[in-house]
């Protein structure tokens, strides 16, 4: 017990911890504002599963191992917090224990029990680490001198404490206490060595000391214990572990309703926009405060890169290094960042114009001058993502990346008129036909002559608009797709009915490539189309259609109930509407799509409707689900070349054909396109088929 030494050291170490973060805090305030104060419940509940439960840690399969040492270390390390409050009293009050968690509580043993042998446990989960890091060397990981250091203060942190407690066991037990050493002796629970194992076990290696040397080394432990954590405290802000205080806020205020923040609604009639370059983010001072807190948040574990379509075929987008770039480019301009938002608060208190009108020029003058995309990060980085969201789904801290290349390439379409000139056809035919395959409109119902389809100017009275897509209209493969769905609903007794000359692109692959001019315009007109009808239900065979209709199209008043056509078949066969034979002969596999299971959680009715066609047996792929790997289509690569690395498709094949199957099921036309290409391209598009679920239903119907 010593309160001043334990007073100086609080101070001192609180001090400085207290200025970095309030400097971490004002640079986040002084970012763009964006709402996360909603369903408190629900955050809180996400926060306790996936933080605090490291959910998406333990929950892996393929990392289960990993997982759950880092998991244990994470739980041993809240478990000691605990203590170190505890020890902190200690060096005040001699016997100081927080209310309830004393010798006269059973809650007090039952916690000095827990932390005992957490420490132990967390000793062992230490070892494996640093045997993980230095011997096993996964690829995804980054191996660096302050994940080493972390390790071990870590270490020492429980060592400290166990033989602090073995020093107090000799003392006590060994030599009759004889410095009136508090410790828990209740008659009901017992002496609290009874249970501490651990501790008990620690004491024994210095058992062999003397009173007086164990003495020593009680007060060097208490000490040692106390100065690394506060010294742990102030590192943790200074590196990549900023996570240990970052990802539960994180977590807490992660997207809800939709994985991850939409796609920003761009005011296109704002002139000071256009003149500021503030449409999409351009430059470090246009990210908005989440977006900050996630690169604050990055752990750098690899795991995003890992399941990266573009990144394991070779293509230059690494996240961790896309990460990292954005996180140092901000805190070199932490500064102006701060110092902009201060006078911009300014403005708003003064009334004079000249003075506002100075004030105006200084924050000009502040903005950060280098362009994010050529300056900081390559254009062919930018490029590269496919939207598809895999890196998302894994990230223990759940970091929202996807949205903020979005932003950066309506940055470049936008304002720098920067983008991909293959991309030129695709969007020209957007907006002289609305469709990127430039086929002329007229021709977009074509697909159905001769199906007896209603058309919606000649009788709207229908339960249901089947919305066919851009692909399902025009691309030769995808009409087959669109034949056997209408053919489905036709026997099922369904009321539907489709626009025809009507329909346009939903915009979706415009707004992907950052094109939100395109987007509004295509959405505007089909939201007009579909509120004259008063549509409320859409069918589409289009995971890309069912989330800009679904998702995309509300922000500007579209508000539809919009299904899948694999929902609705599976529906269809639930309520007996039609019935399947399990006839398919051969083994069968289903590539999840991206936009479909990853964007709109729907996993297990393309499932049931394959498992009651096939009579060969249903195999998964090695990667599927919320792991699947993407056809390399999404985020407007339908319409680019690959042209550097290994085309994605070809890769997601190869890995079809290894599972020995005879059809691969799709639920996409651009998954369709895609994998039909690369069995193509490896000599098996006889070998194995691949087919849309509707097509797969259509001739496995009674």
């Amino acid at each position: 017990m010593n309160p001043l030494l334990m007073s100086l050291l609080l101070i001192a170490g609180l001090a400085i911890f207290g200025r970095t973060m309030v400097r971490k805090i004002q640079l986040l305030k002084a970012l763009e504002p964006t709402d996360r104060a909603d369903h408190l419940k629900e955050r809180l509940m996400n926060m306790v599963i996936l933080a605090i439960g490291q959910k998406r840690l333990v929950g892996r399969a393929k990392e289960r191992g990993s997982g759950v040492m880092h998991a244990f270390i994470f739980w041993g390390f809240c478990v000691l917090l605990i203590r170190s409050l505890t020890l902190y009293g200690e060096g005040f009050v001699e016997g100081y224990h927080l209310p309830f968690l004393g010798g006269d509580y059973l809650v007090g043993y039952l916690y000095i029990a827990v932390k005992d042998i957490m420490e132990g446990i967390v000793l062992l989960m230490i070892l494996y680490a640093i045997f993980r890091r230095a011997v096993l060397k996964p690829k995804r990981m980054h191996n660096t001198y302050e994940a080493y250091l972390v390790l071990a203060m870590i270490g020492i942190l429980m060592v400290s404490d166990l033989l602090y407690d073995g020093a107090r066991y000799n003392l006590i037990q060994l030599y009759n206490n004889p410095g009136d050493i508090h410790y828990f002796n209740n008659l009901q629970y017992g002496s609290e060595f009874l249970w501490t194992p651990i501790s008990v076990g620690a004491a024994t290696l210095v058992s062999g000391l003397s009173a007086e040397a164990n003495t020593h080394i009680l007060v060097i432990m208490f000490w040692l214990h106390i100065c690394t954590q506060l010294t742990f405290l102030n590192i943790l802000p200074t590196g990549k572990h900023f996570h240990v205080i970052t990802a539960l806020p994180n977590v807490f205020l992660k997207s809800l309703g939709y994985p991850h923040e939409k796609p920003k609604l761009l005011d296109l009639e704002d002139e000071a926009a256009w003149e500021e370059e503030s449409l999409g983010i351009n430059h470090i001072h246009q990210l908005n405060w989440k977006q900050g807190l996630d690169l604050y948040t990055c752990t750098e574990c690899g795991r995003c890169k890992e399941v990266c379509p573009t990144y394991t075929t070779d293509k230059p987008l690494n996240l961790h290094e896309f990460n990292d770039k954005l996180k140092l480019e901000l805190l070199e301009n932490a500064d102006k960042i701060i110092k902009k938002a201060k006078l911009s608060s300014t403005i708003k208190q003064s009334e004079d114009s000249e003075q506002i009108e100075k004030i105006k020029e200084e924050i000009t003058e502040l903005n950060s001058k280098r362009q994010l995309i050529g300056e900081v990060i390559a254009e062919d980085t930018l490029w590269a993502c496919t939207t598809c969201r895999a890196c998302e789904e894994v990230c223990p801290v759940t970091i929202e990346h996807v949205p903020r290349i979005i932003a950066m390439r309506q940055g470049q379409t936008l304002m720098a008129e920067s983008y991909p000139k293959e991309l030129n056809t695709a969007l020209k035919g957007l907006e002289r036909n609305g469709n990127p395959w430039g086929i002329g409109y007229d021709k977009r119902a074509d697909w159905a002559k001769g199906l007896d389809v209603k058309m919606m100017a000649d009788d709207s009275d229908v339960d249901y608009l089947l919305w066919v897509g851009c692909a399902g209209s025009f691309d030769d493969r995808s009409k087959k797709v669109s034949t056997s769905l209408v053919r489905i609903l036709q026997k099922a007794g369904v009321s539907f009915a489709i626009l025809g000359v009507e329909e346009k692109c939903t915009g979706d692959f415009a707004r992907r490539v950052g094109n939100e001019m395109m987007f509004q315009m295509m959405a505007e007109e089909n939201i007009a189309t579909l509120n004259n009808y008063k549509v409320k239900k859409i069918i589409t065979a289009c995971p890309h259609c069912l989330n800009s209709l679904k998702h995309d199209y509300p922000q500007m008043g579209g508000n539809y109930d919009v299904i899948h056509h694999a929902e609705f078949i599976d529906q269809l066969v639930k309520e007996g509407k039609i019935k399947l034979k399990q006839s398919l002969e051969g083994a069968l596999t289903y590539h999840d799509p991206c936009y479909l299971g990853r964007y709109n959680n729907i996993y297990d009715q393309p499932r049931s409707i394959l498992r009651s066609v096939s009579k060969g047996g249903f195999k998964e792929l090695e990667r599927h689900g919320r792991e699947s790997f993407c056809c390399g289509a999404g985020g407007g690569r339908m319409w680019m070349e690959e042209t550097i690395g290994k085309r994605i498709y070809l890769e997601r094949s190869e890995e079809i054909v290894g599972r020995q199957v005879s059809t691969v099921a799709v639920g996409c036309p651009f998954c369709l396109t895609m994998i039909e290409d690369g069995m193509k391209e490896i000599g098996k598009e006889e070998a194995i088929k691949t087919m849309d679920i509707a097509e797969l239903v259509g001739k496995n119907m009674e």
